[in-house]
């Protein structure tokens, strides 16, 4: 019998120390042991994945400094992104392959979670044509970047609740120049924040992850 997602809210974290307590999961994860779900907000942080162009950091090495944020290269697949506080990052490190899991199935376990705590915030978000992660009407919510390696996966999603957006003007979002982004807050969430949404979020991620694997895509919603 599977053994319940252990849950780890970490609270605000520099990158590279998440990027560490990944990499422990990980191998702790392969080796056999548990299954974890590190849940934290991150220090203001620039990541750059792997499908990134120097030309997507539009900003100024000064100017990103200057704002106290950090340029972070990682091994997750995508382009660049932001992190910042008022944001919920989940990474779930996941035996995927004892799971029976493809990444394509993993992606849209992702994007089902951030759906569903839009939806408890009173937001509408779906998945759209644009790429992968979550949108509203008026721009991308949601997030996501993953790597998997042996089976196992690290990195996950991130889905901007009460953050300031202004730092994605230093990038393009995903390598797209231009791509428009929002929050709950700016889609009309009121007194939406990380922690309120933390009970959702672990309830949401115990139903998708610690449930039987569903037979299709259908009879999850």
């Amino acid at each position: 019998m599977r053994r319940p997602l252990v849950w780890r809210e970490l609270g605000l974290c520099a990158y590279d120390e998440a990027l560490a307590m990944q990499r422990e999961c990980w191998e702790a994860c392969r080796s056999g042991g548990p299954e974890t779900c590190l849940v934290l907000e991150h220090a203001p942080t620039i990541t750059f994945g792997l499908r990134t162009d120097p030309s997507d950091l539009l900003g100024e090495a000064r100017e990103v400094a200057a704002r106290g944020i950090a340029c972070v290269p990682t091994d997750r697949g995508g382009g660049p992104t932001y992190h910042g506080p008022g944001q919920l990052v989940l990474y779930p490190i996941l035996d995927l392959a004892a799971r029976g899991l493809g990444v394509r199935r993993f992606v849209w376990l992702l994007e089902e979670i951030m759906i569903a705590l839009a939806r408890t915030a009173g937001v509408v978000a779906a998945r759209d044509s644009r790429g992968r992660g979550v949108w509203t009407s008026t721009g991308k919510l949601g997030a996501i970047g993953i790597r998997v390696r042996e089976g196992v996966s690290t990195h996950g999603l991130a889905v901007n609740v009460d953050l300031d957006l202004s730092p994605y003007r230093l990038i393009a979002p995903c390598g797209v120049l231009g791509l428009p982004v929002t929050s709950l807050s700016r889609e009309g969430a009121r007194d939406v924040t990380v922690r309120h949404l933390l009970p959702a979020a672990e309830r949401v991620c115990r139903g998708l992850f610690d449930a039987p694997a569903c037979a299709g895509e259908e009879a999850c919603l």
